[in-house]
């Protein structure tokens, strides 16, 4: 989802109840009937207008293929960093007809519809006249061409141009924007496409943009894909072509198996579904604070249209051309193609090149880099200008023309989690990996694109452990607790004899995909033993022998625990417990408490563990993978709107903004698996991958509160050049952060994190932004990164090193 781009996140949001909204939704009657509905898939859900997409702008997935896939990909990206491994596979096998994509190389084709609204008002009361909040009167359209002309005189942020037509977005995309992704792949991957409309639905904005559901995303913006879409298959009909014309050219959009749907490993291969969905919409964006359509504005974003049930592969979505699902209408043509669509983007009509790049990069898998809590006046996070994935999707060239256009790179994390770093025509990788406690003189290259130097370095941590409280046994005292590895097995193995076996258990197991098992030892050999909760069922391969546990025990959220029992056969000379991972994801783990053999309790010192622990008055260590990130950030590319970071600093001119250069140098990122998110609102100072800050310094505006994290980052680099002083402005009064000595050496047994300043610590700080947000708490491992030599230029010498 796009970041707001207004001075202080969003404005709040007077947002109705959800739930009372809903209520009226649900008691309303169809405004006309659809097609029949085919049989609901169990593969994926359909869409309810309770859904809420929060307040980020890529919203839950509501597919499990999609998650399963991307934890998955996490997984063997990740294993690979462990193991040094230098190959770099485009697919990768990890189960029973299971792959992952770990490189997308390609130029895909991108079915871009660009469209406006009519003035009806659907005939519900949640969307008949203005939003409760007040921000716009305006209940008709808009059409295209209608954003005002901004004054210059006051305005130089709001992009604007007199004719958004066709080749505007022909420009847009298939030029601007695959040339964009060509620089970042380093010419791995690029775009190609069509671009079709304008078309008009006949409802106005109100109808897919309107926050009903608490959230800036709801549920009915996916209707726009489905009615966009049945509007352009009826313009197509009526100017002459045939139903069979019409399926031909929507399968030119179809090369790409996303989700593998067949199991085969063949990604290059049709699906049935529209590979990339792209939607512009007339009028501005509601992350940008759009003036005019208010609330009703849609706010930039990526999603699923899982809308009608029973297309390809089992799963929801949106079969092109029909009108069924929510808020459907009979206002809406309905001419079935046999063509889907599933995921999507939607961008605003005068969007820049970071809003599309941003989106479509979300569309490739990538998650928002910035605290989404802000989109709605919450928290802000440094990864700021330093990446397309969060403001750097907004920045601008410093002109007077507006911002947004002008995005930086991605980082390092995110090239390597799109396999753009990887190794290609017989050259490569174009990464380095350090692991822990290794010493490597490293000369790295320009961040992107990549040449004969490194790209990035990936300095690989001792798993970080963090204690975690699973509340009490089934008795007083401790048990035993697997919380699952990738791939790999946990075992707690004890002597016995044949007999009736009790236990307590308690478990959260990814069903269908992960297992755990009794195992009896009988003449030296393992044997599976049945329990009675033992299930037959065996859909990925991985419980052969019909034994295994899976799913949630009975009352797992209240702490409650299950008896289990089995009887040990004949020739029993031991026991052992297995839970048993694949290559991803997995639950929170199984228990086992109060063991007994025929009546017998067996003492806890009789287990021998591997991959159990103790779970000590309930707690346990749960590890997480965690590295760092290096990368070599310059004013050149892309990369050359660095020197034009922006802020809104005028009460009397809001739409002006002003320009400060961020620092160029080394930019050391934290990526730490205990989270999976950037939201230092709910947990200051972690993230799942944040920028180090080098001069970890607070400073405060002309009224004493603290400065947004978006400035204070600005000089997050290290190398050996002292930083540019910078004067900004907050309400118009000057503010300067003084020019800091150069920092070339990043040791992270130092601080470069508080949760408090000199005023206050984080939450009760005045103002809006807290000290806690601002950088990021690395471990203490004794690791060293220093930057020898010259900061500038194209490449960068620097060393890693465990610190003497």
């Amino acid at each position: 989802m796009r970041m707001s781009t207004q001075r202080s996140g969003m404005r709040a949001l007077a947002l109705a109840s959800a739930g009372a909204l809903t209520a009226a939704l649900f008691s309303m009657a169809p405004v006309a009937s659809a097609a029949p509905a085919p049989p609901v898939s169990d593969s994926g859900p359909l869409a309810s207008l309770n859904d809420k997409g929060g307040n980020g702008d890529v919203p839950a997935h509501p597919l499990a293929i999609a998650n399963k896939k991307a934890a998955q990909k996490q997984a063997v990206i990740e294993r690979r960093l462990k193991n040094g491994a230098k190959d770099s596979p485009k697919t990768v096998k990890v189960g029973k007809g299971q792959y992952v994509e770990l490189q997308r190389e390609a130029t895909d084709p991108v079915f871009v519809i660009i469209v406006e609204f009519g003035d009806q008002q659907y005939p519900n009361p949640i969307f008949q006249g203005p939003p409760a909040d007040g921000s716009t009167t305006d209940v008709t359209g808009p059409l295209h061409n209608e954003i005002p002309a901004p004054d210059r005189s006051v305005d130089n942020s709001t992009l604007w141009q007199a004719d958004y037509n066709k080749a505007h977005y022909e420009d847009m995309y298939f030029n601007r924007m695959a040339k964009y992704f060509q620089t970042e792949s380093s010419n791995r991957y690029s775009v190609t496409g069509e671009v079709q409309g304008w078309v008009k639905v006949p409802f106005n904005e109100a109808l897919y943009g309107r926050n009903y559901c608490g959230g800036i995303v709801c549920a009915t913006t996916k209707a726009l894909t489905r009615d966009a879409m049945a509007v352009w298959v009826e313009q197509q009909l009526d100017s002459g072509k045939s139903m069979a014309d019409i399926q031909t050219y929507l399968k030119k959009f179809d090369v790409w198996d996303r989700y593998d749907l067949d199991g085969d490993g063949v990604f290059n291969e049709p699906d049935g579904y529209i590979d990339h969905m792209q939607v512009v919409h007339a009028g501005g964006d509601e992350a940008a604070g759009d003036p005019h359509q208010g609330t009703d504005a849609i706010w930039s974003h990526r999603w699923y249209a899982n809308l009608q049930a029973g297309g390809p592969g089992g799963l929801a979505g949106v079969q092109i051309g029909t009108n069924g699902g929510l808020v459907s209408s009979s206002l809406i043509p309905n001419n079935p193609t046999g063509v889907w669509l599933g995921d999507y983007t939607v961008q605003p009509e005068n969007g820049g090149l970071g809003v599309f790049t941003h989106e479509y990069t979300h569309d490739l898998g990538l998650p928002d880099m910035y605290d989404t809590s802000g989109n709605t006046g919450g928290a802000e996070n440094s990864t700021a200008f330093w990446t397309l994935m969060s403001s750097g999707a907004n920045i601008g060239d410093g002109g007077p023309e507006g911002i947004g256009d002008d995005p930086t790179d991605l980082s390092a994390w995110e090239l390597l989690n799109l396999g753009w770093l990887g190794a290609q025509e017989g050259k490569g990788p174009f990464y380095q990996v350090v692991q822990y406690g290794e010493k490597a003189n490293i000369k790295l290259g320009p961040n992107v694109p990549g040449t004969k130097s490194p790209q990035a370095a990936f300095v690989v941590l001792p798993d970080k452990l963090v204690d975690r409280d699973l509340g009490p046994g089934a008795e007083a005292g401790d048990y035993f607790w697997a919380k699952g590895k990738q791939d790999f097995t946990s075992t707690m193995t004890a002597p016995a004899a044949a007999g009736a076996l009790a236990a307590k258990v308690r478990y959260d197991i990814e069903d269908g995909w992960d297992y755990a098992f009794v195992q009896a030892q009988v003449g030296g050999a393992w044997v599976a033993v049945k329990t009675n909760l033992s299930t037959t069922t065996d859909p990925q391969g991985n419980n052969p022998t019909g034994t295994g546990i899976t799913g949630r025990s009975a009352g797992y959220d209240t702490g409650a625990w299950v008896s289990l029992t089995a009887t040990l056969p004949t020739g029993t000379t031991a026991v052992r417990f297995a839970y048993s991972n694949d290559p991803a994801e997995f639950g929170d783990g199984f228990g086992v408490d109060s063991v007994t053999v025929g009546g017998a309790a067996i003492a806890d010192s009789a287990w021998t563990l591997d991959g159990f622990q103790t779970a000590v008055n309930g707690v346990v260590k749960e590890a997480f993978f965690n590295a760092y990130a290096l990368e070599n950030r310059q004013y050149d590319g892309y990369d050359t709107s660095l020197k034009t970071a922006y802020n809104f600093g005028f009460a009397d001119r809001p739409d002006w903004v002003e320009t400060y250069p961020y620092q160029n140098g080394l930019l050391v990122w934290y990526w730490n698996e205990q989270y999976a998110d950037n939201n230092v609102g709910d947990h200051p100072g972690g993230g799942l991958i944040l920028p180090v800050d080098a001069h970890p310094s607070f400073h405060h505006y002309a009224d004493g509160q603290l400065m947004r994290q978006r400035l204070l980052a600005y000089d997050s680099t290290f190398g050996t050049e002292p930083t540019d002083a910078i004067t900004i402005h907050k309400a118009g009064q000057a503010a300067t952060i003084p020019s800091q000595p150069a920092v070339n050496v990043f040791d992270d047994t130092k601080s470069w994190w508080s949760n408090c300043d000199a005023d206050a610590c984080t939450g009760s700080h005045a103002g809006r932004y807290q000290p806690g947000w601002t950088g990021v708490d690395v471990p203490k491992t004794g690791t060293t990164v220093t930057v020898n030599g010259a900061t500038t230029g194209s490449h960068l010498n620097i060393t890693v090193a465990p610190k003497k």
